[in-house]
């Protein structure tokens, strides 16, 4: 165990036995003196200067406890004039601490009785108490000073009340000498330790200035006029940073709003002289200032607000950062400074832009006198402080015309993380952009994230990606229903705006946006122009080498154009897709697919001539007999055996038997018996016989849907040719899935015979 725990043990047990020694004395009549002794023994346990603030703090509660003992015996059982013999008896103590405790604690007992002469007990305990200079042991015994005078010096408006909070006052201006002094003790290599005693020493010297606010009747006028400038005068004259800034917020912490709002001159006057060696400077004292009258706003009553704001709190404020000296602040604090202004703007005055726009612009006309590090964050909380305010409608932040100017000054990392706040805001709250001004001045803002490029400035690329996706978003958030004129411009405008970003990540959304619009708008004027700025898109997609996604996006816009009707334009994206399928995609597996979804969406076209629809699927079937692979050869052109025979699509209205439909049973038997050529010239037996009844399957499809071409001779013939292939894979182990498909094909034939005659002829062995 360590030396300090066990002085503080000792000392306690000394202070346990000596209290009990003085109540025995107390309780027996004529042993006051005796009392009195054993009193002063306990209290030289607080000469001590072994021990931290913490430990002797617990020392000084175990003596206050017993002095308490003393001071409620006094006052029950003796008269006025032996209080006062014996106010003069106890201060000829041998020691000073012993002697000025009991002093003290006669004199406030004293002091209660009717007569005493109140004022000059208060000046001689506080003159003597200055008989005690080391730090921790005067701080303790000013603190028991202003503790038992605590229900003494309620404030009623006489001459006595005046003279008591003078007395306080006087009493905080010792003790923080005290304090400020304790800096200086010891070596030099103990001033981290010297630093923690003193914040845990700072509410001693702080519980004066509550003690002042807790005085009823303290006036406006008489703080204004004598205690605050007493207060600051010591504030400033101490030039200890520590003492300063604690001082300043304990008292804007404990003083009435009012107040403050009344005495901000006085307050800034004293902000201006601080130790400018202080790295926080006054940003702290001026937050928690500003922070205080915000919290005083919301509280509030509006009318109340009104009457007590309504002398030009802004102005008053910006007088004072008008004549701060930043050559001694950096970019940091002064942001600190700044947002607290722009904060307290924001909740008094939210519709006045003026004020934010010229703090906003402070930062930039002061630039060549900033300390600005590229590692700070430098106006950061200035510049998100309006996106918080603005969330509803982040329009609102373009009404402010430094915000642009300010963010694209910053550092990279401030503008990148502004900028992403602002993203999130307008995606997360799904703001609708609805004015062409609003766009451009939006998109000013977030123009660091736009031109952004993989990779740089080595961020994580999954976060890239993720930035980038959201910011594809907007493009679904430009919307004007009413007026499918401003909506076309305003995306053609959008196209504009991201082409000199990531356009692999903007435009396919972008794309979207445009044919959510078209089919919003279909009999518009504006569709073809929408369908033209669509194509550019695509083709500047093209050109990054995104083939697949060019492909994809041309046959999308040709199923939309084909739904509106407009045939011509249809064709055109049908006939983009054939060059990049001819001219751009290789792989044989994106081929397949690729040819697969034009064959799906041309089935369901409505608008063509026969010509232009015949030359589309007929080209569709060709590109199917020519894939390098001739599984996907038989697969793509018997499924392009649809293309000449339509279906009704029952969600257009369509109906069999009443509509009209594309239909040539003779090119669908040529596709089926083309296909049926590539399947037998597999070399994979297996492979062969499986493509055999995918064919019979579709055969049986045409034959349902009334196809004559496509009889029971040729399924019945396809049968008995899988029949006859299928005998020579008898010990073939990979034939189990085939032999099962064609099982479940037959069976299915089976079912049918029941409701379908026609099925009945179709014989196997």
């Amino acid at each position: 165990m360590s030396e300090e725990p066990n002085l503080l043990q000792t000392s306690l047990t000394v202070i346990n036995k000596e209290t009990q020694l003085m109540k025995r004395c107390l309780a027996t009549r004529g042993k006051l003196m005796d009392a009195l002794k054993h009193a002063s023994n306990f209290l030289s346990e607080l000469r001590t200067s072994q021990l931290t603030p913490k430990q002797y703090y617990e020392l000084y509660m175990a003596t206050f406890d017993s002095l308490q003992i003393l001071a409620t015996f006094l006052k029950e059982n003796h008269p006025r004039h032996h209080l006062s013999d014996l106010y003069e008896l106890v201060q000829y103590a041998g020691n000073i601490i012993p002697r000025l405790y009991l002093m003290i604690t006669v004199g406030t007992v004293y002091m209660t009785v009717p007569d005493a002469p109140v004022r000059e007990i208060m000046k001689d305990m506080l003159e003597m108490c200055k008989g005690v200079q080391y730090p921790i042991r005067g701080l303790f015994l000013r603190y028991y000073l202003i503790q038992r005078t605590k229900l003494d010096l309620s404030m009623n408006g006489d001459e006595i009340d005046k003279e008591g909070m003078k007395f306080i006052v006087l009493n905080f201006i010792e003790m923080n000498k005290l304090w400020v002094r304790l800096q200086h003790s010891g070596p030099s290599r103990d001033r981290e330790k010297r630093v923690q005693e003193r914040q845990d020493l700072r509410v001693l010297v702080g519980f004066n200035l509550v003690r002042i606010s807790q005085l009823e009747g303290l006036t406006l006028d008489y703080y204004k006029e004598e205690i605050l400038p007493l207060i600051l005068e010591q504030v400033i004259q101490c030039r200890d940073v520590l003492a300063q800034e604690y001082l300043l917020d304990v008292v804007i912490q404990v003083f009435p709003d009012e107040f403050h709002l009344k005495t901000l001159e006085m307050f800034f006057e004293c902000l201006g002289k601080l130790n400018q060696n202080n790295d926080n400077g006054f940003n702290q004292v001026f937050v928690s200032l500003v922070d205080r009258l915000i919290g005083f706003v919301k509280r509030e009553e509006p009318e109340t607000v009104k009457v007590l704001i309504n002398f030009d709190l802004f102005g008053r404020l910006w007088k004072f950062i008008n004549s701060i000296d930043i050559m001694f602040i950096s970019a940091k604090d002064l942001n600190l400074i700044l947002e607290a202004i722009a904060k307290l703007s924001l909740t008094v005055f939210p519709r006045n832009y003026s004020n934010i726009d010229l703090i906003l612009s402070y930062p930039l006309e002061k630039s060549n006198d900033l300390k600005i590090d590229d590692e700070q964050n430098n106006f950061l909380g200035l510049l998100r402080l309006p996106i918080l305010f603005f969330k509803e409608k982040p329009s609102k932040i373009l009404k402010l015309g430094n915000y642009a100017k300010l963010l694209n000054s910053q550092p990279y990392k401030v503008t990148k993380t502004v900028s992403l706040q602002i993203l999130d805001t307008i995606v997360s709250t799904q703001y609708r952009i609805t004015k062409m001004e609003t766009l451009t001045g939006l998109f000013e803002l977030l123009s660091v994230l736009i031109t952004d490029k993989d990779q740089s400035k080595g961020q994580n690329m999954l976060q890239f990606h993720t930035e980038q996706e959201k910011l594809a978003q907007i493009s679904h958030l430009i919307v004007s229903n009413k007026d499918i004129q401003r909506h076309s411009k305003l995306l053609t405008l959008a196209k504009t705006l991201f082409s000199s970003g990531n356009i692999k990540f903007t435009y396919p959304s972008l794309f979207f946006a445009i044919l959510k619009c078209i089919r919003r708008h279909p009999d518009s004027t504006q569709t073809n122009t929408l369908f033209k700025t669509a194509s550019r898109l695509i083709n500047e997609l093209y050109r990054l080498g995104l083939y697949e996604l060019s492909f994809k996006l041309h046959l999308t816009a040709a199923q939309l154009a084909d739904q509106v009707h407009l045939e011509e334009i249809s064709y055109e994206f049908f006939s983009q897709c054939f060059t990049i399928f001819e001219d751009s995609l290789s792989d044989s597996k994106t081929q397949y697919q690729s040819l697969i979804a034009v064959i799906s969406v041309l089935q369901t076209t409505r608008s063509f001539s026969r010509d232009n629809y015949d030359t589309l699927i007929t080209k569709s079937a060709l590109y199917g007999s020519k894939l390098l692979k001739k599984p996907d050869q038989c697969r793509a052109v018997y499924l392009a055996s649809h293309l000449w025979w339509g279906v009704e699509i029952p969600s257009i209205g369509e109906e069999e038997g009443v509509t009209e439909f594309y239909r040539d049973g003779k090119r669908v038997l040529e596709c089926l018996q083309r296909s049926l050529r590539v399947a037998d010239a597999c070399m994979d037996s297996v492979v062969s016989i499986e493509l055999f009844v995918e064919i019979l399957n579709r055969c049986l499809y045409y034959f349902i849907h009334g196809c004559e071409e496509v009889g029971v001779r040729y399924i019945n013939g396809l049968i008995e040719l899988i029949e006859s292939n299928l005998d020579g894979l008898e010990e073939d182990v990979n034939a189990d899935g085939v032999k099962s498909h064609f099982k479940r094909s037959l069976t299915y034939i089976r079912s049918q015979r029941e409701i379908d005659e026609r099925f009945q002829l179709i014989k196997w062995n």
